[in-house]
C-alpha cells in the first residue's frame, strides 16, 4: 500500500504578516513528524509534485472574475484578501498549487498509480465559493480556492465520474463546497462541524439539506461544543454509513481540518488523534468497499501543537501503518451527546423519504 502525499515547498511561500493561526509552521511541523515517525523513509509514502491548475481548472467551480481579482491583488502587493485572509507575493502561485495538488491526487489514484494520497497543501480551501465569501459568511477564513472542490469537479466534468462522495471533518462549516454542490445529485456532502451558532461561519444548520437535483446530498452533521470521539462516531453509524452506502460513491475526498481537536486553540471540540484515526479508517473502508480503495485526503485547518502527530497518525492509518501514539479515545458528557442525539434526529427527519436510516 503506496500512499502518495503531494507537497510543495511552494506552499510555504503563502505568508501572513505577523501572527496568524494559519502559517507555513503548520506544514513545517508536519513534514517534520513524517520524517520523525519514519514514514518518508519506508515504501510506504512516496512525495509527489503537485501542478499549477489552470485558469480553465480553478473556473470549473469559480467565477472567472473572482480568479482574476486575486491575481491582481497579490500583484499589486494588496495584503489583505479580506480580515482573515492575508495575501503575500507568492500567494497566489501556492493558491494554484494547492487546487493542482488536489487535482493531481485525484488523479493518479483515479490512474491506480498510488493506493490513495494525501494532499498536504495550503491554503486551505472550503470557505471559498464561486465568488469566494460564500453563503454570507464575514470572510473567507483564510482560504482563496476550493482545493476539494476543484479535485471533485475535474473529476466530474473531465474523467467520467458521476458519483463523489466529501467528508469534511474540519470542526468550521465548508460553506463553500456547499455553496459550489448545493444544486448537485452528483456530489453527495457531508460535513461534521461545531454547531454554526457558535463558531464561524455561521452556516451549515441540518435544514440545509440542498435543493433541486441536490436536495437530500447535502447533509449537515452540526455537533455541540465538546463532541468527543463517541458522538463522531455515533454520528458516521446513524447518518454516514448508510447514506453513503446507499450513494456508493466512485471516489471518496476528505476535506481534512483537524481543529476539532480538543488541544486546538480556536475551537471547542473533543476529537482526540485517535478519534480522527478512526475516522480516516472509517473512510478507507468505506471506500475500499464501495470504489475499490479510491480515497484522497487535503488538508484544511488545526492549530495547535497536536497538528503534526495527527497528520503522521492520520497518513499512517492510509498506508498499512499503526504509530505508536499515545492519544487515548475522548468521551462526551451526557448533556453533550443528548444533544448530539437530537441533532441527528431532526437530521434523519428533514432527510426522511430521501435515504433510508
Amino acid at each position: 500500500m503506496t500512499t502518495a502525499i503531494i507537497y510543495s515547498p511552494v506552499y510555504l511561500e503563502h505568508r501572513p504578516h505577523g501572527y496568524h493561526p494559519e502559517s507555513p509552521r503548520r506544514l513545517e511541523e508536519a513534514m517534520e513528524a513524517l520524517r520523525s515517525f519514519g514514514l518518508l523513509d519506508q515504501e510506504h509514502c512516496v512525495i509527489v509534485e503537485p501542478r499549477l491548475a489552470t485558469l480553465e481548472d480553478l473556473m470549473l467551480v469559480h467565477d472567472k472574475a473572482y480568479v482574476e481579482r486575486v491575481k491582481r491583488l497579490v500583484e499589486s502587493g494588496t495584503r489583505y484578501l479580506d480580515g482573515d485572509t492575508y495575501l503575500s507575493p507568492r500567494s497566489f502561485e501556492a493558491a494554484l498549487l494547492a487546487a493542482g495538488g488536489v487535482m493531481k491526487a485525484c488523479e493518479i489514484v483515479l490512474e491506480g498509480k498510488y493506493i490513495n494520497a494525501f494532499a498536504l497543501v495550503r491554503p486551505p480551501g472550503h470557505h471559498a465559493g464561486v465568488y469566494g465569501k460564500a453563503l454570507g459568511a464575514a470572510s473567507q477564513g483564510f482560504c482563496i480556492f476550493n482545493n476539494v472542490a476543484v479535485g471533485v469537479m475535474h473529476l466530474l466534468r473531465r474523467k467520467g465520474l458521476g458519483r463523489v462522495m466529501i467528508l469534511d471533518i474540519d470542526c468550521h462549516h465548508g460553506n463553500g463546497t456547499q455553496d459550489i454542490f448545493y444544486e448537485s445529485s452528483q456530489v453527495l456532502y457531508v460535513s461534521f462541524h461545531q454547531d454554526p451558532r457558535t463558531l464561524y461561519p455561521g452556516t451549515g444548520y441540518v435544514d440545509e439539506i440542498g435543493v433541486g437535483e441536490g436536495k437530500g446530498y447535502n447533509i449537515n452533521i452540526p455537533l455541540p461544543p465538546g463532541s468527543a470521539d463517541d458522538a463522531y462516531m455515533k454520528a458516521w453509524a446513524e447518518i454516514v454509513e448508510p447514506v453513503s452506502r446507499s450513494f456508493n460513491p466512485e471516489f471518496v475526498v476528505m476535506s481534512v481540518g483537524y481543529d476539532a481537536h480538543h488541544d486546538d486553540p480556536i475551537t471547542m471540540m473533543g476529537l482526540s488523534t485517535q478519534g480522527y484515526v478512526d475516522l480516516f479508517n472509517k473512510a478507507l473502508e468505506l471506500a475500499a468497499s464501495t470504489c475499490n480503495g479510491r480515497f484522497v485526503a487535503a488538508l484544511e485547518g488545526g492549530y495547535g501543537m497536536f497538528l503534526a502527530e495527527s497528520v503522521a497518525a492520520t497518513i499512517a492509518s492510509m498506508s498499512g501503518v499503526s504509530l505508536p501514539i499515545t492519544s487515548q479515545r475522548t468521551m462526551s458528557k451526557d448533556e453533550v451527546m443528548k444533544r448530539v442525539e437530537g441533532v441527528l434526529m431532526r437530521l434523519k427527519e428533514n432527510l426522511k423519504g430521501i435515504w433510508s436510516f
